[in-house]
């Protein structure tokens, strides 16, 4: 399915780009935009990816549900890039299987911590596996769990890196 979107997304792109804007309004919401509160020196950091990336101890995401896996699995900050693998099908990980801070720049975010660019790494960050055809259950549950577990770690910014 995600190779014939990707061929469909490139013969046609303004028919994708029609259908995608049909398809957003659907949730009918705002993005919520929150500036940051304090100077990114003083701030507590979070990744949060949706390419799939697992502990090779953490049961992979249901690649076969055909509804989408809309769990997520936690990163401990400690985590290191050899301990990781990628559990996720819909697109071409093959870089990251290489060299993980491609997409999850943990080891980076450290380095920024540890030159003053940024006030703290978070404790924990969040992987999520992308290709959810209906985001209900992640909108309604897992998203707002995590959210929940932010706020706990009192992170005041969050990297999103999409797959």
């Amino acid at each position: 399915m995600a190779r014939f979107v990707r061929w469909a997304m490139q013969k046609w792109p303004k028919l994708y780009d029609r259908l995608n804007a049909y398809e957003s309004r659907k949730w009918k919401k705002k993005i919520p935009w929150t500036p940051l509160k304090k100077p990114l020196k003083e701030s507590k950091v979070a990744l949060i990816t949706s390419g799939g990336l697992i502990l090779k101890h953490h049961p992979p995401f249901d690649l076969n549900n055909p509804k989408g896996d809309c769990s997520y699995r936690t990163i401990p900050s400690d985590a290191s890039s050899d301990s990781t693998v990628v559990s996720h099908l819909f697109y071409d990980h093959g870089d990251v299987d290489i060299d993980t801070e491609v997409m999850f720049p943990l080891a980076n975010l450290k380095r920024l911590e540890r030159e003053g660019k940024i006030g703290e790494v978070a404790p924990r960050h969040f992987s999520f596996s992308g290709g959810i055809p209906d985001p209900t259950p992640l909108v309604n549950g897992t998203a707002p769990e995590v959210a929940r577990h932010l706020m706990n770690d009192q992170v005041d910014l969050a990297i999103l890196t999409p797959a």
